[in-house]
C-alpha cells in the first residue's frame, strides 16, 4: 500500500487535514493499518499523523468514529475519518489511485508503555505499577474508555501494554491506543486473549465483547504489576494449554506471590467463565473499596489417564482439542487410532459416549464427499470436546463472529476460500451451535446469517456461491471485484461510481458486472434480487445475459440516482450491441439505436432498459411482426412449390377445370335461348 519514499502528492481528508502517501512512520503502525505522516492546516504546529486502514476488510471504525468528536485523554481517538483517495500501486508509468478507509489522530505526547518488538514474547521492557499507581493511573483510566465504549456498543479489543502510551512523558497516567483502523483483536498477543479467542487465529478471533476486553485488562494489569509478562517463555499452544487445565489465573499468576487486593482483581477478571467474570460495575466497585467473594477457576473433568499427543499428554478434552486443532494432520491420525477410542470411551465415567461417538461418525459420513470424511470428523470431535472452543476445520481456527473476517482476509486463497466452503457445506457451524449453552448477541446475528448462506452456497450462478456467503458473513467488507477491489465499495450508492471510474481503464469488452458485484449486489439491496439474477445464471443465452446485466445496474441507478457515468454507460452500449442487432425490423432496429444513443448521453441506464427489454413492448412488437412475416413468407413459398411442380397445368385440375366451365358455358347459353324465346314469344 506505500509508495516509494520521496512521492510528494498530498491526500487531503476534508477541509483540514493533509495526509503524505510518501511519508511512513511505521513507529505508529496499528497491526493491518499503517500509519503515514499528516498535517493540520488549522493548527499547522500540532503534531498529527493517520492510520489507513487494510483494503480488503470491514472498518468498523467508519461508523464509530464520528459517535464522538473526542474520548478525552484517556483514549486516542479519531479528529477525523473518512474514505479518501489513495495511492495503491503503481503501472510502472504512473501512480495507480483507489480509495481507503483513514483516520487522523494527534500523536500521543507520552512514551508508549511497552518498549519493545513483541510484548507477548518479552522482547522489550515493561514498567512496574505498585497496586495503588496501578488503580490510579491504569484502571480508572480504563473504566473511563470501557464506559465510552459501552455506550457505543463496541468493545476495544486492543487492550494491551504495546497499545497503551502515557499521557505525556514516561510516567503519570495512561491512555489507550487505536481500536477503529485494524480487525477487533488482530494485533492481540495470545497471552490477553481468553482461551477461545487465543485458540482461533488472530484474523478470525472476531468482535468479541467488553468481557473479553475486561479479561485483556486483567491480563495487561498483571504484566504491569510485575514489570514482566510470566508467560514469555510459553508458546501460545503451551500457554493455551497451561490456561485450560489451570484457569488463566493459575497459569499466569501461579507463581508469584501477590498482595490480596491484587489477587481478587486478578481472579475476577481473569476468569475463563464469562458468566463468573466481574463486569465494569464490579471493577468500578473494587477501585472503590468494595470486596467480593472470591471467583474460583472453572477447570475441565480430568481423564483417568492421559493420551499422548504430539510429544504431550493430554488430561482434558478441552486440552486435547485444542492441540488437535492446531495440529490437524497429526489429529486425524489420533482420532482414527484405538487409543484415542479407548481413551474417549472409558476415562470419562460417560456410558453415552460411545453413542456420541457413533453419531460423529455417522454425521461425518453423511454430510459431504468421501475424500474429506476423516477431516470432517476431526471437527465434530473437536467441537463435541472442545465446548466453546473455535470452529476448527483443517487450517481454519475461527471464531463464529470472525469466520467472515477470516474468509475476506484470505479470499485470494483459493484453498483457504475452499476449506471454508467445505466447512459451511458440512454443517460444523450447525454442530457448533448446536452445543452451546448460550449464544451472544452477535453469535445470534451470526446465525440468522447462517440461514441465509445455506440458501446461496450451494448455488452456482452469479450472486451465489462464496462470493454471496463473503458479504452475508462479512458484513461491511467491500465489494472484492477485481474491477473496482482498490475503490472501497461498501454502499450501494457507490457502486456505479466506482465501475464507472474503473471501467475506462479496463481491457475493452470488459463487461460491468462480475459474480462479486452480482453478490455485493444481491447483499445489500434491501429487496430479494433472485428474479434478477436468473437471467446471469444462463450465459448460453447472450442475448438475456447482457440484458440482465444492464437491469442490474438499473436497478442500482434508480435506487442511487447518479447520471453522471459517462464511461459506465460507454461499456454499457458496447456491451448491448449484440441486442440491439438482434432486432429484426430495420424500422424499430434504427428507432432503438436513435433511443438507446439519446439516452446515452444522459446515462439513464433505466431508459435503455426499457427499450432493450426482452419482455419490452418493442421486442415484443418486432417479435410478433416477425412471426406474422414468417408466416406470409410460408405461404408465399408453398404457393411457389405448388406452381413449380405443375398445379395449375395437372391434368385431373384442368379436367375438372374444364368441366366447370363447360356447365357454366352451358347453362349460360341455356338461359340466353329461354331468354331470348320469352322475347320473341311476347312480341310475335
Amino acid at each position: 500500500m506505500a509508495v516509494a519514499v520521496g512521492f510528494s502528492e498530498k491526500v487531503e481528508l476534508g477541509e483540514r487535514f493533509e495526509i503524505a502517501p510518501g511519508s511512513r512512520m511505521a513507529q505508529l503502525d496499528c497491526g493491518l493499518a499503517e500509519a503515514y505522516a499528516a498535517t493540520d492546516r488549522l493548527e499547522p504546529g500540532r503534531k498529527v499523523f493517520a492510520l489507513i486502514a487494510p483494503g480488503h476488510l470491514a472498518c468498523r471504525g467508519l461508523a464509530l468514529a464520528p459517535q464522538r468528536a473526542a474520548m478525552g485523554t484517556h483514549m486516542m481517538w479519531p479528529m477525523a475519518s473518512g474514505i479518501i483517495d489513495w495511492p495503491v500501486g503503481s503501472d510502472g508509468n504512473g501512480i495507480l489511485w483507489g480509495r481507503r478507509p483513514a483516520f487522523v489522530y494527534q500523536q500521543p505526547a507520552g512514551e508508549r508503555l511497552f518498549k519493545g518488538e513483541k510484548i507477548g514474547r518479552e522482547v522489550g521492557a515493561l514498567p512496574q505499577f505498585t497496586e495503588t499507581a496501578l488503580v490510579k493511573q491504569v484502571l480508572q483510566p480504563a473504566i473511563l474508555m470501557l464506559r465510552e465504549m459501552i455506550l457505543m456498543s463496541a468493545p476495544h479489543r486492543a487492550i494491551n501494554p504495546a497499545n497503551m502510551f502515557y499521557q505525556s512523558g514516561d510516567s503519570g497516567d495512561v491512555m489507550f491506543g487505536d481500536c477503529l483502523a485494524s480487525p477487533p483483536a488482530y494485533i492481540q498477543p495470545a497471552a490477553f486473549e481468553t482461551i477461545e479467542n487465543a485458540t482461533a487465529q488472530p484474523i478470525g478471533r472476531g468482535l468479541g465483547s467488553i468481557a473479553d476486553d475486561l479479561y485483556a485488562l486483567g491480563v495487561t494489569s498483571l504484566m504491569l504489576h510485575l514489570g514482566r509478562n510470566p508467560a514469555a517463555h510459553m508458546s501460545d499452544e503451551q500457554l493455551v494449554h497451561s490456561k485450560i487445565n489451570a484457569g488463566t489465573f493459575s497459569a499466569l499468576a501461579g507463581g508469584d506471590k501477590l498482595a490480596p487486593g491484587i489477587a481478587e482483581l486478578l481472579r475476577g477478571l481473569l476468569s475463563d467463565k464469562v458468566a463468573d467474570r466481574w463486569t465494569i460495575k464490579h471493577l468500578e466497585g473494587w477501585v472503590m473499596g468494595q470486596h467480593y467473594s472470591p471467583v474460583l477457576p472453572g477447570v475441565p473433568q480430568r481423564a483417568s489417564r492421559p493420551i499422548k499427543f504430539g510429544g504431550s499428554e493430554y488430561l482434558s478434552k478441552p486440552g486435547l482439542a485444542q492441540a488437535m486443532a492446531r495440529n490437524w494432520d497429526d489429529g486425524v491420525a489420533l482420532i482414527t487410532s484405538p487409543d484415542f477410542d479407548n481413551w474417549f470411551k472409558r476415562s470419562f465415567s460417560d456410558e453415552k459416549a460411545g453413542d456420541k461417538m457413533g453419531r460423529i461418525i455417522s454425521l461425518a459420513n453423511a454430510t459431504g464427499p468421501a475424500a474429506a470424511i476423516r477431516d470432517r470428523m476431526l471437527s465434530r470431535y473437536i467441537i463435541q470436546m472442545g465446548g466453546s472452543l473455535p470452529i476448527a476445520y483443517k487450517g481454519i481456527i475461527a471464531n463464529l463472529t470472525g469466520l467472515g473476517t477470516l474468509l475476506a482476509h484470505n479470499f485470494e486463497r483459493p484453498e483457504v476460500v475452499q476449506q471454508v466452503a467445505e466447512l459451511l457445506a458440512a454443517r460444523l457451524v450447525h454442530t457448533w451451535l448446536e452445543d452451546q449453552p448460550n449464544l451472544s448477541t452477535e453469535q445470534m446475528q451470526q446465525r440468522r446469517a447462517l440461514e441465509q448462506v445455506d440458501k446461496v452456497l450451494s448455488r452456482p450462478g452469479p450472486g451465489y456461491g462464496i462470493e454471496r456467503v463473503l458479504y452475508e458473513f462479512a458484513k461491511g467488507t467491500p465489494c472484492r471485484s477485481s474491477l473496482i477491489a482498490d475503490y472501497y465499495v461498501t454502499d450501494l450508492k457507490d457502486l456505479l461510481p466506482a465501475i464507472d471510474a474503473a471501467i475506462g481503464a479496463a481491457p475493452s469488452g470488459t463487461l460491468p458486472i462480475d459474480r462479486h458485484i452480482a453478490a455485493f449486489m444481491a447483499t445489500t439491496m434491501k429487496r430479494a434480487m433472485d428474479s434478477e439474477l436468473v437471467a446471469l445464471a444462463n450465459k448460453e443465452d447472450d442475448l438475456g445475459y447482457r440484458v440482465g446485466i444492464l437491469r442490474m445496474l438499473a436497478i442500482v441507478q434508480r435506487v442511487h440516482q447518479n447520471y453522471e457515468l459517462p464511461r459506465l454507460t460507454e461499456a454499457v452500449l458496447d456491451m448491448v450491441k449484440p441486442v440491439i442487432a438482434s432486432f429484426r425490423n430495420v424500422e424499430i432496429r434504427k428507432h432503438v439505436q436513435d433511443e438507446v444513443d439519446r439516452h446515452a448521453a444522459g446515462c439513464r441506464l433505466d431508459e435503455m432498459l426499457l427499450l432493450l427489454d426482452m419482455d419490452g413492448q418493442l421486442r415484443e412488437g418486432d417479435n410478433n411482426g416477425f412471426a406474422h412475416a414468417m408466416q406470409e413468407y410460408a405461404n408465399l413459398e408453398r404457393g411457389r412449390v405448388w406452381l413449380q411442380h405443375g398445379g395449375l397445368t395437372e391434368v385431373t385440375r384442368v379436367r375438372a377445370s374444364a368441366q366447370r366451365a363447360a356447365a357454366v358455358t352451358a347453362t349460360l347459353i341455356s338461359s340466353a335461348s329461354l331468354a331470348a324465346y320469352g322475347v320473341f314469344t311476347v312480341i310475335f
